[in-house]
């Protein structure tokens, strides 16, 4: 193990998980590192796949490509012996798994905060217990690792994501969409909606009836979802009314994340069943309804823990309004 040098100039680090849900959700750390930090660079961590929507965080100065969780422990110690000498003082590893801790470990990075996992004692500096009755939300699970154990956490203030609007205009062309009337972002959620809320999800009667209130108030329908939605989703359109078909413009799976990003930014509301696009909705800073038939459920959800709001859809049309 290279013997640990501390560096003077202060650039932070933050290793952010594997998946869209847990990045988005990932931003309230780099918030809290930031605000704690103003001084110091905060560079991140994460996974290709997920680099062009990470590239949209303004808490962001410079991002590296983390090895894909399958690969080898070989992969992971050489992507730590390329950080050695970049100057990092600090480093937050949300994975919980071992090879990732490799990284910060390998790097020479003084100060190594993340929470207990398998063969991590040797690795991290900072060892975290996750305390669930403490932050039942993951959100604040993360957020507990950058302020100091038994801190309490300062008031959440989200920050926007970055839009290029360049791209935005050519989107706006190549999928021959238009700004004259109010954009309502509809995330159906065909394969992603949390199993704790499937017994209070509206029926598919109920969601369409609202929409053609909103069609009749003015709105036009955009309609996101990931690539693995994409035979769900024309099957969802193709038993819905021909006004509902006509207002909607289907861009399921025709979209990256940073693209998701620019087009999501230009509508006025969401409504949404997909975790994933709603978090990602609400760092675009739009209001986000979560559709429910009559009760909220207990389980209120990650989206709704960052603000979105369980809404008994037959009471949508009159939360539009004020959009409108």
């Amino acid at each position: 193990m290279p013997r640990f040098k501390r560096i003077k100039s202060g650039r932070n680090l933050v290793l952010l998980p594997g998946s869209v849900e847990k990045v988005l959700l990932a931003q309230a750390l780099l918030n809290d590192v930031r605000a704690r930090y103003p001084k110091q660079a905060l560079d991140a961590m994460t996974p290709m796949g997920l680099t062009n929507l990470v590239k949209r965080f303004p808490q962001v100065d410079e991002l590296w490509n983390m090895p894909e969780p399958n690969m080898g422990v070989k992969v992971f110690w050489n992507a730590g012996v390329t950080l050695q000498g970049k100057d990092y003082d600090r480093a937050w590893v949300l994975p919980e798994r071992f090879k990732p801790a490799l990284i910060p470990a390998l790097a020479n990075i003084p100060e190594r905060t993340g929470y207990r996992g398998l063969y991590r004692y040797a690795l991290l500096m900072d060892i975290r217990l996750a305390r669930k009755d403490l932050h039942p939300h993951l959100v604040d699970r993360y957020r507990a690792l950058a302020w100091d154990i038994g801190e309490p956490l300062p008031d959440y203030q989200p920050v926007k994501l970055k839009v290029d609007k360049a791209q935005q205009a050519a989107l706006i062309q190549q999928h021959q969409l238009n700004l004259d009337k109010p954009i309502l972002a509809w995330s159906p959620g065909t394969r992603n909606v949390p199993k704790t809320s499937l017994n209070c999800a509206a029926s598919l009667e109920q969601i369409e009836a609202q929409l053609l209130q909103a069609i009749e108030q003015g709105w036009q329908i955009w309609l996101f979802a990931s690539r693995h939605e994409q035979l769900e989703i024309t099957d969802l359109l193709a038993r819905m009314d021909a006004r509902v078909q006509a207002a909607v413009s289907n861009l399921a799976g025709l979209l990256s994340w940073d693209e998701v990003v620019d087009l999501m930014a230009l509508a006025k509301v969401q409504l949404a069943n997909d975790n994933a696009l709603a978090l990602l909705a609400l760092s675009c800073g739009l209001p986000t309804y979560l559709t429910v038939a009559n009760k909220t459920p207990e389980n209120l959800g990650q989206a709704a823990g960052l603000g979105a709001q369980w809404l008994d859809v037959n009471l949508l049309a009159n939360h539009l309004i004020p959009w409108y």
